[in-house]
């Protein structure tokens, strides 16, 4: 059931009132009435299950935790297949960063080896934002990020350190950057409405976190209607590791995400406004997803319904400080590149993936 988000003063107010469930610890035995007389053993400790995917499908959540569960609820699984691939594609899947071949001069990156580099930062979970074969600045933001948790150089263009650290897992080089998709019946609907997709392209691109422009190029003689297959970007898997804090560096427009023990897990480029945006700490009150928005809650009848076209997107994160909160946009392909009202905007796909990791409590940090 979508949840009416009561907005005011640009961006938003939302409360969620949740249940708390206690358990009665065993009480321990006490007694020194008798010595005793057993030898108590260890039980043997189960080594928690490998997790194992299906093959060829991203976006797929198979674990019982309450993050799985969560994204599972809020990302699609993928399918896709590689077979049918084209020679841009598969030269893509293969792309390797070179260095220049003189030190005093910097390498020129093709669309292919970018698009290599922007997939294995968001594998990493430093988000890009709409995939687009360009090293823009949320791309490099991105690698900067990656840099500094790896404690590399801080750079401006891709070295041989920084693509060494990137390329070094193995299951993650493994994974096709471009991948083969049959369209269904519902990626191609249009359900009209102030909120929705107003372009089968908006739709598709943004299922697959990808800018329209890279959506054109890579099918230019393939209509997008249910039945044909198309090539498109691969999301593969988001960050599953649960978020107790975040920190919103304002003027760097990114969102860093940790875990329990202080260790970087994600990071999102952001659009914030350095005049309104708050500073402080505040806690995560609310996760909402398919939110209804309203500017002027006393007027019911404003209200704008659910959908990703909706001022706040998919999600609404709402925070300790009335009416601002972490959201996403019916733009992602202008994320770093606008101002918001004063809240924190995000890819819906981010959102969405932060909605699933984050807890209830979380501490947000802006400074």
């Amino acid at each position: 059931m979508n949840r009416l988000i009561k907005l005011f003063v640009g961006c938003g107010f939302a409360t969620l009132m949740g249940l708390m469930v206690g358990c009665d610890k065993p009480t321990p035995n006490t007694s020194q009435d008798a010595p005793v007389t057993t030898t108590e053993t260890t039980p043997p400790v189960d080594e928690p299950a490998p997790i194992v995917r299906r093959p060829n499908v991203s976006q797929q959540f198979v674990g019982l935790d309450l993050v799985n569960v969560r994204l599972a609820k809020a990302l699609q699984e993928l399918p896709y297949e590689v077979q049918t691939l084209n020679d841009y594609a598969k030269s893509v899947n293969q792309a390797v960063w070179t260095p220049p071949q003189a030190p005093s001069t910097q390498s020129t990156l093709d669309e292919p080896t970018v698009l290599r580099i922007q997939a294995l930062l968001n594998w990493h979970h430093h988000g890009v934002g709409a995939v687009d074969g360009k090293m823009n600045k949320n791309t490099i933001k991105a690698m900067r990020v990656f840099q500094e948790k790896n404690g590399l150089p801080l750079t401006q263009t891709m070295d041989l350190a920084t693509w060494q650290a990137l390329s070094a897992n193995q299951h993650l080089n493994e994974q096709p950057v471009l991948v083969r998709y049959e369209l269904t019946a519902d990626d191609v609907k249009i359900y009209g409405g102030r909120s929705q997709y107003v372009s089968v392209a908006e739709k598709v691109a943004e299922k697959f976190h990808m800018s329209r422009e890279l959506l054109k190029s890579l099918n230019p003689n393939t209509p997008l209607k249910a039945g044909n297959v198309i090539t498109v970007y691969n999301p593969y898997q988001p960050n599953e590791v649960a978020v107790s804090r975040v920190q919103v560096k304002r003027k760097e427009n990114i969102l860093y995400a940790y875990d329990k023990d202080n260790n970087l897990v994600a990071s999102y480029p952001t659009t914030v406004n350095l005049a309104r945006t708050p500073k402080g700490s505040y806690k995560v009150t609310s996760r909402i997803m398919e939110p209804s928005y309203n500017k002027d809650f006393r007027n019911k009848k404003g209200a704008i319904p659910p959908g990703p076209n909706n001022p706040v997107g998919l999600v609404w994160i709402g925070i300790s400080k009335p009416s601002f909160g972490i959201h996403g946009s019916p733009q992602p392909e202008q994320i770093s590149q606008q101002t918001s009202a004063g809240c924190v905007r995000l890819t819906n796909w981010d959102a969405l993936g932060l909605f699933g990791a984050i807890e209830e409590g979380a501490q947000v940090e802006f400074i």
